[in-house]
C-alpha cells in the first residue's frame, strides 16, 4: 500500500522505469510508490515501462535491422497495478523488415494480468516516404500563442517571471496525487481557450530529458480535464453547477481518480539524441457522460512539431475506489476499476 504522506524524494523517471531482462521474452520491472496516485500508480508511467522494456526488445531482435521506436501502442487496463516487482512478457505477434507487432502482457501478484498492449515496432530515424505539410494547428487557438521565456519558468530569483506562462502549484496535502510531483507544470497566465481544453508546458523535476519512453507517462501525466468543472465552494455547488437531471455534477470537496481504461499512443517523430528538455500539451475532452470521458493528449516540441497524438477512454471514480483494499467480500476475482 502507498505511503499517506508525499514522497519527498524525486526519483529519476529512468530509475523509476528500470528493466531487467530475464530471457528472449521476460523482462522485469519495479513500480515505485512516488509516480503513483493514491495507491495505484498512474496508468501512463506503468505504459511507459512496457514501452521501455518495448523498445530494449525491439533494439536487440536484429543488429542489422534494430527496430528501437514504438510507432503505436495500445493499452488495455484490466486491473490495478501496485508498487512493487511486475514481470513482462513480451510476443513476436508479427515481425517485419519494417514493421514488427508486438504483444505485451504485465503481470503482478501470482502471475495476475494487471494491463495488455499491442505495439508497432520500427526505426523511425531511417523510415522513408512522402511528406505533406498538412498546415496543422491548435483549433481553437490557445489564449496565449507565445512561447514561454523558458530561462524564466525555471528562474528562482525574486521579481523574475515569464509574463505569459506560470507555474501550477500542488495543492496542500497532495500526497494523494504525488506522481504530479514528477513533473513541473506551466499553464497560461491567461487562462485556458475553454474549460474541456488544457494548454500546457512540462519537463521533468529531475531534471532529466523527455525520451522515446517517457511518452506513455507524457500522455497520461494531466488527465485532469473534469477538475476544471469543479465547483469552489457549497455555494457554487449549488448555483452554477448543474447537471441536465438539475442535480450537482459533484461536490465542491470530492476526491476523484480518473483511472484509464484505454490508452492509444502515436509516435510522430523520434526524440533526439539529448532528448527533449520542453514539451507542450493540448489535453481536451468532447464529452463527460456517466462517469466516463475520452481524452485527446497532443504533444509538442519547442518547434511546434507533433510528438504524440494519444486517445484514451477514462473515468470518473471515487477515491475510495482507489484505497480500498486488494481482496474484499464478494470481490475476490473482480477488479475493482
Amino acid at each position: 500500500m502507498a505511503s499517506d504522506k508525499p514522497s519527498t524524494e524525486i526519483i529519476p523517471f529512468a530509475k523509476a522505469t528500470e528493466i531487467k531482462r530475464l530471457d528472449a521474452n521476460t523482462y522485469q520491472a519495479n513500480l515505485v510508490d512516488s509516480f503513483c496516485i493514491g495507491a495505484v500508480p498512474n496508468g501512463g508511467y506503468v505504459a511507459s515501462c512496457i514501452l521501455q522494456a518495448a523498445i530494449l526488445h525491439g533494439s536487440s531482435r536484429s543488429p542489422s535491422n534494430p527496430q528501437p521506436h514504438v510507432m503505436n501502442a495500445h493499452f488495455e487496463y484490466l486491473n490495478r497495478t501496485q508498487v512493487g516487482p511486475a514481470t513482462i512478457i513480451i510476443e513476436d505477434v508479427k515481425p517485419g523488415r519494417q514493421l514488427t507487432t508486438l504483444h505485451a502482457t504485465l503481470s503482478q501478484g501470482g502471475g495476475k494480468k494487471r494491463l495488455t498492449a499491442y505495439l508497432v515496432m520500427t526505426n523511425l530515424s531511417s523510415m522513408a516516404g512522402i511528406t505533406l505539410d498538412t498546415q496543422f494547428s491548435l483549433v481553437p487557438p490557445p489564449l496565449t500563442l507565445s512561447k514561454p521565456d523558458f530561462s524564466s519558468l525555471l528562474s528562482k530569483q525574486n521579481g523574475q517571471q515569464d509574463a505569459n506562462w506560470t507555474a501550477i502549484r500542488l495543492p496542500p496535502g497532495f500526497s494523494y496525487i504525488r506522481a504530479l510531483q514528477n513533473t513541473r507544470f506551466y499553464m497560461p497566465r491567461a487562462g485556458q481557450v475553454r474549460k474541456s481544453i488544457i494548454d500546457l508546458w512540462i519537463r521533468l523535476a529531475s531534471g532529466e530529458r523527455f525520451t522515446d519512453a517517457t511518452l506513455g507517462y507524457v500522455s497520461d501525466c494531466w488527465p485532469y480535464v473534469v477538475e476544471a468543472y469543479r465547483p469552489r465552494s457549497n455555494e457554487e455547488e449549488e448555483e452554477s453547477n448543474m447537471n441536465k437531471e438539475g442535480a450537482a455534477a459533484f461536490r465542491h470537496d470530492a476526491r476523484h481518480w480518473y483511472p484509464t481504461v484505454v490508452m492509444n499512443v502515436e509516435q510522430k517523430k523520434a526524440a533526439p539524441e539529448k532528448g527533449w528538455e520542453w514539451l507542450r500539451m493540448r489535453v481536451s475532452s468532447k464529452e463527460v457522460r456517466a462517469g466516463r470521458f475520452d481524452l485527446e493528449v497532443l504533444v509538442m516540441d519547442e518547434q511546434g512539431e507533433l510528438v504524440v497524438v494519444s486517445n484514451h477512454v477514462g473515468l470518473v471514480l471515487g477515491s475510495e475506489r482507489n484505497l480500498a483494499g486488494r481482496a474484499q467480500a464478494g470481490m475476490k476475482g473482480q477488479s475493482r476499476i
